[in-house]
């Protein structure tokens, strides 16, 4: 994203609603960015964007993405002078509708280009060996490419434990000096270990995935969906097959066809109920 041109135009904006005292137009576009930003940042760890939908507040998304990189990475990418000002100056905005002091959208501001100087690396993207720099020490690393893992024999894939013992001295070393000082580069190394790791194990291919509570997980919710639109389209069919059932019991018993009549109307009427539903909330997602 171009900031310079982003950061003119917000430059006008301050001045013109300085000029108007329309301080409330500051503050709702103040969490805007900051919330764009927030959303930017978990996409690209490969965790869910903020639940507007739901009314998740930025700061419980802050905290979300904390526990989750600290539970993977022992990081802690948002620090608590933070997410306490955030959280004081959103529970006003939330309660006053927009109408904050002007001190409190200054700092929030303040907390945007803050948050906006944390550059993390893409999760979606591929990790290389050449990630780490070369110490004397791992040079056990070479046994982690493919073509090197392919053509380990039964002696050599005893080293594996000592590779793993190396790996794990190497990723605690670099979560210490993270967490006393961020930076992008050994936030990149911790994420080429923990892949290197999972890849020795033989667990997920050495793909990394982020664990947190499952609600949280987005393969979670796309399979939710997908449980509920089949429990939408096997409630039709049940009541669908309930009603050609009373039909043809109607059919052979003339004489019950009064008494089965709100019942074939709610059998057919409850199936195309849920197949309404199925098709304006779910019959997209498939296709």
């Amino acid at each position: 994203m171009n900031y310079t041109v982003l950061d003119t135009k917000l430059k006008t904006l301050i001045k013109l609603c300085k000029e108007t005292k329309n301080y409330k137009k500051l503050a709702v576009v103040a969490f805007i960015l900051t919330s764009n930003i927030l959303d930017e940042i978990g996409i690209k760890l490969g965790i869910r964007p903020r639940d507007k939908a739901s009314e998740e507040t930025q700061y419980r998304y802050m905290k979300l993405v904390n526990s989750i990189l600290t539970k993977n990475f022992k990081l802690i990418l948002f620090k608590d002078e933070i997410l306490d000002s955030i959280n004081l100056i959103e529970r006003e905005f939330l309660k006053r509708k927009g109408e904050i002091p002007l001190d409190h959208i200054t700092e929030i501001f303040k907390i945007y280009y803050e948050i906006r100087k944390i550059d993390v690396p893409n999760l979606h993207k591929q990790w290389e060996s050449n990630i780490i720099s070369e110490d004397s020490d791992i040079n056990l690393y070479s046994f982690l490419s493919p073509a090197k893992r392919q053509k380990l024999n039964s002696s050599e894939n005893k080293l594996k434990p000592l590779i793993l013992h190396k790996l794990k001295t190497k990723e605690r070393t670099i979560q210490k000096e993270l967490n006393s000082s961020y930076d992008k580069n050994l936030f990149e190394s911790v994420i080429y270990l923990k892949k290197a790791k999972n890849s020795l194990k033989k667990e997920e291919n050495g793909k990394i995935i982020l664990t947190g509570q499952l609600k949280d997980n987005i393969e979670y919710q796309r399979s939710l969906d997908n449980i509920l639109g089949y429990s939408f389209i096997g409630v039709f069919i049940l009541f669908f097959l309930l009603g050609i059932i009373v039909t043809l019991e109607a059919i052979l018993f003339p004489l019950l066809t009064a008494a089965m009549s709100f019942l074939f109307l709610v059998t057919y009427c409850v199936s195309v109920l849920f197949f309404i539903l199925y098709w304006k909330n779910f019959r997209n997602e498939e296709s």
